[in-house]
């Protein structure tokens, strides 16, 4: 039974339903990607995690892997801009707005990796579990310029999306 906080019941209904309905797994993915990059709601939606299984489910209903991993990537994309946009709007009032203030270890941890690697701890921060959405909030709250944001953020997460719905369509592939 889903209940509303029983994440493995989520992750259960999630993976049934792309598997019943294959004209939105696209869509799905899409989602999941945009939930992974904003801070909070990530801890609750184990993304990676379905998207390994989306990947595998979706490789053996014959599905191609291009369409879902653009949309996964479009999907983190735009999560991740959503909050650089409210690091850079709240600036250093961020870590007094919820949920932020929720999780204060979160942000200096994440201003010592935009600090010390600049555009390589954009790259890298999206494979940092927990840290992965509070980066993007980080870099907007030190006013990263966007021309810097937005390309290491786009290639971050077409490298995040793949290397987390490659290896499903990889076992398909193996085992048919």
């Amino acid at each position: 039974m889903l209940t509303l906080f029983s994440v493995s019941g989520w992750t259960e209904y999630l993976l049934s339903l792309a598997r019943d309905n294959d004209q939105l797994i696209g869509l799905l993915v899409f989602f999941l990607g945009f939930a992974e990059s904003i801070a909070l709601v990530s801890l609750f939606v184990p993304s990676s995690v379905l998207f390994l299984g989306i990947g595998a489910i979706h490789s053996a209903a014959g599905g191609e892997f291009w369409p879902i991993w653009i949309a996964g990537s479009a999907g983190a994309w735009v999560g991740d801009c959503v909050s650089y946009g409210l690091g850079r709007y709240f600036k250093d009032d961020a870590t007094k707005v919820w949920p932020l203030r929720k999780f204060p270890d979160f942000i200096p941890k994440g201003q010592a990796i935009c600090e010390r690697w600049g555009v390589l701890g954009i790259i890298v921060g999206k494979f940092i579990g927990g840290l992965r959405p509070f980066i993007p909030v980080v870099a907007g709250m030190l006013s990263m310029p966007w021309a810097l944001f937005f390309p290491s953020s786009a290639l971050s997460c077409l490298i995040w999306a793949g290397a987390f719905l490659a290896p499903g369509y990889g076992i398909t592939f193996v085992f048919n």
